[in-house]
């Protein structure tokens, strides 16, 4: 229902938000690359933190080395824009399907060359030792030993998919479609991409759960599956929050559209709230739950950071963080 779904929304937003950065500073007679790439430099800066103090997945880093090369083609027409990515989103689920082949491949050819079950324990030894063990600048030290080799393998792995649901984002605001629920490709989405979206994402999971490691061809297989199907599930969760979003809407609704334009606070709060919960120095759940429990506290965490910055908002015009980032990108004002 999540895996694959989230990014590529979140990645949406993003290219429409160059869209609007755009006719900002056009409105405000301001040169707009020097504020837009100030922009990119600060999310940087934020997700090395984030990625060393709290938590290895971040995607912040991933954003601001996308967008600035995204500045490049902001002038481009819809039409392309679009082409451009559903072939980046289906090249990057057809990169992992061609991983899956290989290792299929070379488990049937030569399976003793392949890594055994104690290969991985050792692989992850130190992870334990990090967060299961160590104290708060252990951990971190962890992390940041970590960041060459997993920032290059994100990028690789998803920046062709984010960067193609950048361009559906730029390319949604140039159409005019992003504020109409009642365009056709929100109707589309949501009546005929979100099923197949679905029903893809659960086969997709069914193979990944058969596999017995992370290079188990069906985790590769299954992962291919559930990136390639993701673009429609996406697509189709974006037509149902159009849909929610029309008319006047009410007390709720208003309350979620203030705690989602805070979303790098609620982002980064997520990390903070499970490091806590998972690590050595908080409280020292990490390797010691079953999945459920696992999945509750995420859903716990998300709806704490959805509360936490609907309630900020309702006293405050912008999050912390988006106060902090606005500061720095427009050169002190917030």
């Amino acid at each position: 229902l999540f895996l694959s779904k989230s990014y590529p929304l979140f990645s949406m937003m993003f290219g429409a938000g160059l869209a609007y950065q755009i006719l900002s500073a056009e409105r405000a007679g301001k040169a707009f690359a020097p504020r837009y790439f100030r922009r990119m430099g600060a999310l940087m800066f934020l997700g090395i933190l984030h990625f060393v103090f709290f938590w290895l997945g971040d995607i912040l880093m991933t954003y601001a080395i996308l967008g600035a090369i995204l500045y490049a083609i902001r002038n481009a027409s819809v039409k392309t824009l679009v082409r451009t990515g559903i072939i980046l989103i289906a090249l990057n689920a057809l990169m992992l399907a061609a991983f899956a082949g290989l290792i299929q491949l070379a488990t049937q050819l030569a399976p003793e060359a392949m890594p055994t079950p104690e290969y991985f324990e050792q692989m992850t030894a130190p992870a334990y030792a990090a967060f299961g063990d160590g104290n708060f600048w252990q951990a971190a030290l962890y992390r940041l030993g970590q960041l060459p080799m997993i920032l290059p393998s994100v990028l690789f792995q998803q920046g062709l998919g984010v960067f193609g649901f950048f361009c559906f984002g730029l390319a949604a605001v140039k159409a005019g479609v992003i504020d109409k629920p009642d365009a056709h490709i929100w109707k589309r989405s949501r009546m005929f991409l979100l099923p197949i979206g679905l029903a893809g994402s659960f086969f997709g999971a069914s193979v990944l759960l058969g596999a017995e490691s992370a290079i188990d061809p069906a985790m590769l297989g299954g992962m291919a599956i559930l990136t390639g199907f993701s673009a429609f599930s996406a697509l189709g969760y974006a037509g149902v929050i159009a849909l929610f979003s029309k008319g006047r809407g009410g007390a709720v609704r208003r309350f979620l559209a203030k705690a989602g334009s805070a979303s790098l606070t609620a982002y980064l709060m997520q990390s903070l709230i499970l490091s806590l919960v998972f690590t050595n120095y908080g409280l020292d759940l990490y390797g010691k739950l079953p999945a459920a429990q696992v999945i509750g506290i995420g859903l716990a965490a998300g709806l704490a950071s959805l509360v936490f910055t609907g309630v900020w908002r309702q006293f405050a015009d912008r999050g912390p963080m988006e106060v902090l980032l606005r500061r720095f990108t427009y050169m002190g004002k917030s």
